[in-house]
């Protein structure tokens, strides 16, 4: 139901439409030069998919906060992971007795460089570097940029892994409705 209205969402942008052919060609195009890194691609190790379903949340800072959900797609070689990234996110912030509630759907690209893992490849720690666009009608027009460090455990082609993480988010406000702001966040979710 979510990807279908993601979908939906997708064909009635024309700008958001540009953005995504532009990110989708980002990710093929370096998930190629990736693949070529592999020195043994022979080898069924040596490039991993990658797939991360996070929910993530933040502590007040500023009057505000955030909360939601990201999905992470991508291809993995040795240490280093090329991803794409949707996010349905959720801003509160209170001023005066007044909450106030803006929603963003955002597509990104990402890198991420593991600073630890286990000899089987189950256990990962990467740290992981994102920026991403809106898309569609969002009520906080917003880019961001966001450096984050995960601990991901038991991922293999056997199981489901547990990922946790911490991170920093610069939003790059480009509306009116709220200046730039940053979040220190954590997020908990399941990776494959």
């Amino acid at each position: 139901m979510l990807f279908i209205n993601f979908l939906e969402k997708i064909y009635k942008m024309e700008f958001a439409m540009k953005k995504l052919l532009i990110i989708l060609f980002f990710i093929v195009f370096l998930g190629d030069v990736l693949y070529a890194q592999c020195t043994k691609p022979a080898k069924p190790d040596s490039l991993l998919l990658t797939l991360d379903v996070d929910h993530v949340f933040s502590i007040r800072n500023k009057g505000m906060s955030m909360h939601g959900y990201d999905f992470n797609f991508g291809l993995k070689c040795k240490r280093v992971e090329l991803f794409g990234t949707y996010e349905i996110m959720s801003h509160h912030s209170g001023k005066d007795g007044v909450k106030t509630y803006m929603n963003t759907n955002t597509l990104g690209v990402g890198v991420g460089y593991d600073i630890q893992q286990n000899k089987k490849r189950t256990s990962f720690t990467p740290v992981r570097f994102r920026m991403a666009w809106p898309v569609g009608h969002p009520d906080w027009n917003n880019n961001y940029y966001d450096l984050s460090i995960h601990h991901i455990h038991a991922a293999n082609s056997k199981a489901i892994g547990l990922n946790l993480g911490v991170g920093f988010r610069y939003v790059n406000s480009r509306s009116e409705l709220s200046p730039n702001h940053g979040f220190v966040y954590w997020s908990v979710g399941i990776a494959l």
